[in-house]
This record gives C-alpha cells, sequence and structure tokens, in this order.
C-alpha cells in the first residue's frame, strides 16, 4: 500500500468517524426532547456519510477488483458525482437547520392579564 492510498483511507476513516459523532450529536437532542432539530442533524450526518460510503464502495472494492470493466469507469464516475452532490448539499442544509432550530428560544405563553388592582387573576 502506498503513501497516496492510506491518505484516502484514512480520510475516508475520518469521514466515517465525523458521522458517528453527529449521529451521536443526533442521539443526545433526542434525549434532551429537541425532536426536530435532532431528526434533521440525523438526516443530514447520515446524507453526509453516504459520500465515504460510496468512496469505499466505487474506488476501493469496486475498481481493485479483478473483473472490473475499465470502459465503466466513467458511468462510475458520473454516478458517483450525481449521488454525491445532492446528498451533500441536502446533508448541509439540514444540520444547518437543525443548528438554527436547536438554538433557538421556546416561544413563552403570554403572560396572564393584570386587573387595576395589580393582582393577576385566579384561574
Amino acid at each position: 500500500m502506498n503513501n497516496l492510498n492510506l491518505v484516502y483511507w484514512l480520510r475516508d476513516a475520518v469521514a466515517c468517524l465525523g458521522t458517528l459523532v453527529g449521529v451521536g450529536s443526533a442521539i443526545f437532542l433526542f434525549i434532551r426532547k429537541k425532536t426536530l432539530p435532532a431528526i434533521l442533524a440525523l438526516v443530514g450526518f447520515l446524507l453526509l456519510a453516504v459520500e465515504p460510503l460510496l468512496e469505499i464502495i466505487f474506488w476501493r472494492i469496486m475498481a481493485n477488483s479483478s473483473n472490473f470493466d475499465y470502459g465503466a469507469f466513467e458511468s462510475l464516475s458520473t454516478a458517483y458525482a450525481c449521488i454525491n452532490g445532492p446528498t451533500m448539499f441536502l446533508g448541509i442544509v439540514a444540520i444547518a437547520l437543525a443548528f438554527i432550530l436547536g438554538f433557538r428560544e421556546p416561544r413563552l405563553p403570554p403572560p396572564p392579564p393584570v386587573d387595576e388592582a395589580g393582582t393577576p387573576p385566579l384561574p
């Protein structure tokens, strides 16, 4: 294994580790009862996980197999780009929405009306 190949494997390993950390943060949000940000974070990080998984499947396993047809290389490269582009964009958007919704302050109900004497009405 040459050094360049090792760098690609390390990049994929770090991307998978980052995805696992993101899924862990989504589970933490579920525990904190913030369900919508948790769902968005989970979906976003799973969408971002598509890229390293396809990288491993397409370029590490399929391209290194003994019966790989190099005529299909161009279509495989196009499929890789067409799948990764939208999934990475949608993953980033979902994670950004999760952060926005996660840090938003909850809406509080309006305070009860106060009568002329300054005491709130009894329920």
